[in-house]
């Protein structure tokens, strides 16, 4: 039963296992418009709930906090960095990163959704960058020690100040970048459901952290010995006077930690035990809610009762429903369904697909 139109014929398409949801649903569409070609005068087909709006609202929400975390990512690199170049070589590493990442999404089949896209981590790709491109900036505002009299440095000067710094920094951009690499080994080896759910996670971000470590030890230093400044002397900005007021407050803070050992391992214990404790107070789910926009609902009638009186009953619903409640933009309602053992569903029973207007 549609809507008030009365009855109709409906159907349903089963998507295979591991198929793509987008792709099976672009196909289904170029089928419908051939079928309907074929169809006689007057019949038309007509999706009632279509997977392509949830799809597209779902990945549309990942897009935009990925682009609202890059920009705030990049606001903070130029900010505490102090050096506007510094911090666009930075920030370039999160494109490049992700196209390293999506291409090997397309090369093993993972396919772009929530926890994939969602979990990952700009301030994970952008860590070794950081290393590199900071510690060629401090290398070439100290190089008058080892260039005196030079306020300028020459091509050839600054090629070897940057690739000083980046072999003295390569271990510890390399090691840090590895070590979050294992932490995701154990996400990788899970099967089943676990599996399915959440190897698309690590894989992704496992992608774009290996990525980010390839970009950070050849295409970061090139890019700071073209692109940075070739001045030695830096003049006091912004960053500087944040990084001096944090350790104005870091330094008294950290000589009375010293003072006071005891105490402050004794506290740390102390919140790692009150940590635990609230940890397994907290409830837990298989996966959180997800608020598709559409409602499913069931409607029964008198039991023994005819499919005629479930097919009234249905229709007066659905005026209801229809002229009730405006946010109400379809109201389908499938009577009945083969008696199988696993979900037996009788004539005086129904099943409803209540899809809902756009909420802007």
């Amino acid at each position: 039963i549609v809507d008030t139109t009365g009855e109709a014929v409906g159907g349903v398409v089963m998507m295979l296992k591991g198929k793509n949801a987008s792709q099976v649903i672009d196909g289904v569409k170029e089928k419908i418009t051939l079928i309907q070609k074929s169809l006689p005068e007057g019949l038309e087909i007509e999706p009632y709930l279509d997977r392509t709006d949830l799809v597209d609202r779902a990945l549309g929400t990942v897009t935009k906090n990925l682009i609202e975390g890059g920009l705030i990512v990049i606001f903070i690199l130029v900010l505490l960095l102090g050096n506007f170049r510094a911090g666009l070589i930075v920030a370039s590493v999160i494109p490049l990163s992700m196209l390293f990442a999506i291409s090997l999404m397309n090369l093993f089949g993972v396919s772009g959704n929530l926890m994939s896209l969602g979990a990952i981590d700009f301030g994970l790709i952008v860590d070794g960058a950081v290393i590199i491109v900071e510690s060629v900036v401090h290398r070439i505002t100290q190089s008058t020690t080892h260039h005196v009299g030079i306020k300028k440095l020459s091509n050839k000067q600054m090629d070897f100040e940057v690739l000083s710094s980046a072999k003295r920094m390569m271990n510890s951009a390399t090691f840090g970048q590895i070590i979050i690499l294992i932490v995701y080994l154990p996400i990788l080896a899970l099967v089943g459901i676990e599996g399915k759910m959440f190897r698309p996670m690590a894989q992704t971000v496992s992608f774009a952290i290996f990525g980010a470590l390839i970009l950070s030890l050849t295409y970061v230093p090139v890019a700071s010995a073209l692109f940075l400044s070739k001045k030695t002397i830096q003049k006091i900005n912004i960053s500087d006077k944040i990084m001096n007021g944090i350790n104005k407050t870091f330094t008294p803070l950290l000589n009375i930690s010293f003072k006071h050992k005891i105490s402050v391992v004794i506290i740390s214990f102390t919140l790692l035990c009150i940590s635990l404790f609230m940890f397994n107070s907290l409830g837990g789910e298989f996966i959180p809610q997800l608020e598709e926009g559409d409602l499913a609902a069931g409607v029964a009638t008198l039991q023994g009762g005819s499919l005629s009186n479930t097919i009234e009953t249905v229709e007066k619903a659905n005026k209801i429903l229809m002229t009730k409640f405006p946010e109400v933009k379809h109201a389908i309602c499938k009577i009945g369904t083969g008696e199988i053992p696993t979900d037996p569903t009788p004539m005086e029973t129904g099943d409803y697909i209540i899809v809902m207007k756009d909420k802007s």
